[in-house]
């Protein structure tokens, strides 16, 4: 299965080592069916780190806020809504900036 080069399935984060890192999941959107809301987002491989820039720029949508449009919020709201709600799996687009680091995650809404 080819993998999205842009989005991950976003799962917990881990402060270790003095740095925040996300624990994410590459995949690529499979294929929905016709009774479906949509294609769901199929991970492959193993749960991976990827660093986060404690100044990223981040957008979410539905669950985290109320609303199907993506809205800026900080990072430790979003790593507070991950605290509670681990293992969610949801789905962003994410940017590396040059550091290596994500510097934009944009959470890519699903029905």
């Amino acid at each position: 299965m080819p993998i999205s080069p842009d989005e991950i399935a976003v799962y917990r984060y881990t402060p270790e080592g003095g740095s925040l890192s996300l624990i994410i999941r590459h995949g690529n959107w499979g294929c929905g069916t016709p009774d479906s809301d949509g294609a769901p987002f199929e991970t492959v491989g193993k749960e991976t780190y990827l660093p986060m820039d404690q100044a990223a720029y981040v957008t979410v949508t539905d669950p985290i806020v109320a609303s199907t449009e993506n809205q800026p919020i900080g990072v430790q709201q979003f790593l507070d809504w991950l605290e509670a709600n681990p293992d969610s799996g949801l789905v962003f687009r994410y940017h590396l900036g040059a550091d290596g680091a994500i510097d934009r995650l944009e959470q890519v809404f699903t029905p």
